[in-house]
């Protein structure tokens, strides 16, 4: 039965692979991070969506910069596209590859597009991990869109769905006589470290490092 399983899981690989089609021509257009326009060998034009990947909205932070940073990789430049079909406005769905390289996942890994997960059917399964690991890896380092504390997805955006609310706790630290209020950005860190602070003088020094100017007040 497992035999079964595997030859069918080659069988449909195989068939996927085989359908697969390349465009190949040079970029003269990019329209925002996910979406650009080829010219082929016989001087036509396709427009290419990025599959697997939706980069934030003209309108939207980093809109620009996503932009950017897609015409820095390939405009004017001779690129392959691996695609299997096109979608309702005619447009050519698939993986852009430059010199071997995967854009779409470049991309992501700038902080500058999402994984689209809703619409990655297309991909191999292997590039669906790295687009997900690759997202991962940005949103942990806080680069491009991931600097912001809620970015909002542009799926969300077209749909005008607010920004997902961000609670704001408050900090403060209590001693006898005095109210030390501290900002909730570094709460946390702070609140870590105060357990692990064993002696006195460790404790005042952190207590030091987290009072705002002003912000001290006795009861």
């Amino acid at each position: 039965m497992s035999q079964l399983i595997i030859g069918l899981v080659i069988y449909a690989l195989c068939t996927c692979l085989a359908h697969a089609e390349i465009l190949r021509g040079k970029v003269v257009k990019i329209a925002d991070g996910d979406t650009l326009t080829l010219l082929d060998r016989s001087k036509q034009q396709h427009k290419v969506r990025l599959i697997g990947i939706d980069a934030p909205e003209r309108k939207q932070p980093f809109g620009t910069v996503s932009r950017q940073n897609l015409a820095d990789l390939v405009f004017g430049k001779e690129i392959a596209v691996e695609w299997h079909k096109q979608d309702r406005y005619q447009r050519v769905l698939g993986k852009v590859l430059l010199n071997g390289q995967d854009v779409n996942l470049e991309q992501i890994k700038a902080g500058l597009a999402w994984h689209y997960t809703q619409y990655d059917k297309d991909l191999r399964l292997a590039d669906k991990r790295l687009y997900a690991e690759a997202q991962k890896a940005a949103s942990l380092k806080g680069i491009g869109l991931w600097s912001d504390p809620a970015p909002v997805a542009p799926w969300d955006f077209r749909h005008n769905k607010p920004a997902p609310s961000v609670a704001v706790e408050e900090c403060e630290i209590r001693l006898p006589g005095f109210q030390y209020k501290i900002d909730p950005v570094i709460c946390g860190i702070y609140r870590n470290a105060l357990k692990s602070a064993s002696t006195l003088p460790g404790f005042m020094e952190l207590v030091r490092l987290a009072i705002r100017p002003g912000s001290n007040e006795a009861n």
